[in-house]
């Protein structure tokens, strides 16, 4: 199955600067958010939409041609 991914802030810099910051990921039948976040090496703390619902869990489970919105948290005060 294949999904549209694009990252936000400092996670672009898992991709090639090319890319600007948006790549399709090729993937399993059945595979999750966390499995999008392990193949792109992300390991930090991160927030992500799937076809524009916010903050979704890692334990989400994708469908072909879903696209994934993903960025870091931001605090302020």
């Amino acid at each position: 199955m294949r999904v549209s991914i694009q990252l936000h802030g400092i996670l672009r810099d898992q991709l090639p600067p090319a890319a600007k910051g948006r790549t399709t990921l090729e993937l399993p039948d059945a595979a999750t958010v966390g499995d999008v976040l392990a193949k792109l090496g992300i390991e930090r703390r991160v927030l992500v939409s799937v076809n524009g619902r916010a903050h979704v869990s890692s334990e989400q489970v994708l469908q072909e041609g879903d696209q994934l919105v993903i960025y870091t948290p931001v605090g302020g005060g």
